[in-house]
C-alpha cells in the first residue's frame, strides 16, 4: 500500500516550472571595436516540445580587411544549464574553426578542433558558455545568474580551450552608457576580464555588452 501510495504521489507531481528567460523571437546586435561597427549578428531563441531553449545564431562582419562568419547553436535545459553548444567560425583566406561542447552533470567535454574535458571548480555549481565571436552565451547570462541566484560558475571559452570560473562582481558600478535605458539593471564581472551585461530586468533580454579594455561593445538594434 505504502509504495502505491508514493507512486501516485510522483506521477501526480507538479512539474518543476521552467527558470524565466527571454520570449521566443529574434534579437539583432551590432558589435564595435573603438566605435567602428565590425560584426553584426541575429540571435533566434526558441523553445523545442521537451521545454528546452534553443539559440541560434549567425552573424557575419569585417575587421582589418577581412571578412568573415560565425554561426553556433546553444541549448539549454528548464533550469537555463547548458546541455549543448556547437560552433562554426569562418574567416576569409584562413580555414573555419569548430566547437562543441557536451555536458553531463560536472563535466564538459569539448571535441572538434580540440579535444578537452572540463570539471566544476571551486564553488562553481554550474557551466556557462562565454566564447568569443558567438554571443548566445553572454544574451543567457543575465536570466542564468537570476535562476541560480548570482552563484560562481564555470565558463567556457570554446575557442580558446579555456574554462575558468567567474563571478557577479556587485562592488562595480559601470557608468551607464547612453543607450542603455534607465530601467535596465546590470550584471559585471571583473576577472579574468572586465564585462558588464545591461539587461532589461522584465523581460530579460541584453540591451548592450561592454568590455572596457578591449574597446568593444555589442549593442542590441531596433
Amino acid at each position: 500500500m505504502l509504495s502505491l501510495i508514493l507512486a501516485t504521489i510522483l506521477t501526480t507531481a507538479a512539474p518543476v516550472p521552467a527558470a524565466p528567460a527571454p520570449a521566443d523571437g529574434t534579437y539583432t546586435y551590432a558589435t564595435t571595436l573603438n566605435g567602428a561597427q565590425i560584426e553584426k549578428t541575429a540571435v533566434t531563441v526558441k523553445r523545442d516540445p521537451a521545454g528546452q531553449i534553443v539559440l541560434s545564431e549567425s552573424g557575419s562582419g569585417n575587421m582589418n580587411g577581412r571578412s568573415g562568419s560565425i554561426s553556433d547553436t546553444l541549448t539549454l535545459d528548464q533550469t537555463l544549464a547548458p546541455v549543448g553548444y556547437s560552433a562554426l567560425a569562418s574567416i576569409a583566406d584562413s580555414r573555419s574553426m569548430q566547437s562543441a561542447l557536451s555536458f553531463s552533470g560536472d563535466v564538459a567535454k569539448q571535441s572538434g578542433d580540440v579535444s578537452k574535458t572540463y570539471g566544476l571548480a571551486a564553488d562553481a555549481k554550474h557551466f556557462v558558455v562565454l566564447d568569443f565571436g558567438p554571443f548566445t552565451g553572454y544574451f543567457m547570462l543575465p536570466a542564468q545568474m537570476q535562476a541560480w541566484n548570482d552563484p560562481p560558475v564555470m565558463a567556457i571559452m570554446p575557442i580558446y580551450a579555456q574554462g575558468m570560473p567567474i563571478a557577479v562582481d556587485k562592488t562595480l558600478t559601470p557608468g551607464r552608457p547612453k543607450a542603455v535605458p534607465q530601467a535596465d539593471a546590470e550584471i559585471s564581472i571583473k576577472s579574468p576580464v572586465q564585462f558588464t551585461v545591461w539587461y532589461d530586468p522584465k523581460t530579460l533580454v541584453v540591451d548592450e555588452l561592454d568590455v572596457p579594455a578591449e574597446g568593444l561593445s555589442v549593442a542590441r538594434q531596433p
